[in-house]
């Protein structure tokens, strides 16, 4: 994705400058950013497109997910290395999640500027909508799984290490 910019002055003329490019691609980055289901099911509803899933069935593939991942790796033994490596290895879906909002973005974006009324897209900026919502939901709670193993996994390290120094 590039910038828009009017290219008549020297330089050109920044109009926009999304906030998932000014700030670290995290997980908190996705989560403020991704749209809320009243937004979503609005938009659907007001383009006769049905409603989006209900938000705990996205919630629980997302888990289902999530549990998938835990199963596919070991954590090691050090608690903060192994939330290093996890977040390292999540990064890339956080990356792509956060191109997908930027492209929602930008569709909404030359949506707004056009001179005439476009439902076709209008109807494509919802579904678009509808579409990152839902997968922005499975990675939070894919997420929410796997930070809550490495909570677990950190306090039973911390349980081993008070163990060993009670002796």
């Amino acid at each position: 994705m590039r910038d828009v910019t009017i290219s008549g002055r020297p330089g050109g003329t920044l109009l926009r400058f999304p906030a998932e490019r000014r700030a670290l691609p995290t997980i908190e980055l996705v989560r403020s950013l991704l749209p809320e289901y009243a937004t979503v099911y609005n938009q659907l509803a007001r383009r006769g497109l049905g409603e989006p899933p209900h938000p705990a069935a996205v919630e629980a593939e997302g888990r289902r997910t999530g549990m998938k991942m835990l199963g596919d790796i070991t954590l090691p033994p050090d608690p903060r290395t192994a939330r290093e490596d996890v977040t390292r290895w999540f990064q890339p879906l956080i990356d792509r999640m956060l191109r997908r909002l930027t492209e929602l973005q930008d569709l909404g974006w030359t949506g707004d500027r056009q001179t005439r009324h476009d439902d076709s897209r209008q109807a494509l900026i919802a579904t678009t909508t509808m579409s990152v919502w839902r997968t922005g939901t499975r990675l939070l709670a894919a997420w929410a799984v796997l930070d809550g193993a490495l909570t677990a996994h950190a306090a039973a390290s911390l349980c081993r290490v008070e163990q060993q120094a009670a002796r």
